[in-house]
């Protein structure tokens, strides 16, 4: 009787040597299947984690830019335009485009009384004459106006009258820069320039 459980027992080991080598096998099949799978989720984790301690992004919004208005000046256009009265212009306007702003002028002015490319600077008075008309004192044109202000001509144009050169040009602006002119004859009496010289000037320059 002791046979056949001898053979049993033979045929158990037998089975579980041939099991051992496959369990083995189909082991490290899972394990070479897993690997890149923790592998991967290793990776992810670490991206996440990495995402996660990032600066959050601000998002900036950049601010208008301020307009800047532009400079006007206030000019009084009088005589013979459609609509006399006050208009403002940008910095830098001409004779003309007064003009324009007042309506132009009317068929009976005095078409070539004015340089309509003159500049034009705040406060001017501009008086549009008729035919044979003489512009008042104080507008642009007349005689005060085409004068040389002392207070405010380049060395240039100082340099431009006659018995004036460079030197005395520069020397009368350095007298109006410690203290403005108040009258023509402080030409003279600032000793600026000799009695001659005066006398044939005097009546082209003005202090405004």
């Amino acid at each position: 009787m002791a046979t056949p459980v001898a053979v049993r027992s033979g045929r158990t080991a037998h089975w579980s040597r041939r099991r051992g080598p496959a369990q083995a096998q189909c082991v490290r099949r899972w394990l070479l299947l897993l690997v890149p799978v923790i592998a991967a989720i290793g990776i992810a984790l670490a991206l996440v984690g990495r995402a996660s301690d990032a600066a959050p992004l601000v998002e900036t919004v950049a601010e208008p830019s301020a307009v800047s208005t532009p400079q006007l000046i206030v000019v009084d256009v009088v005589g013979a335009v459609a609509r006399p009265g006050v208009v403002r212009l940008p910095a830098g306007a001409r004779v003309l485009d007064a003009l324009l702003a007042a309506g132009g002028m009317t068929a009976d002015a005095d078409l070539f009384a004015l340089n309509k490319a003159a500049p034009l600077r705040d406060g001017t008075r501009i008086y549009v004459p008729r035919p044979g008309e003489a512009v008042p004192a104080g507008a642009l044109g007349s005689t005060a106006e085409t004068k040389v202000n002392l207070n405010s001509a380049t060395v240039n144009e100082l340099d431009a009258l006659p018995g004036v050169g460079p030197a005395t040009a520069a020397a009368i602006v350095r007298a109006r820069t410690a203290k403005p002119f108040a009258t023509v004859d402080e030409l003279q009496t600032r000793g600026l320039v000799s009695p001659k010289v005066f006398a044939d000037l005097r009546d082209l320059v003005t202090v405004r």
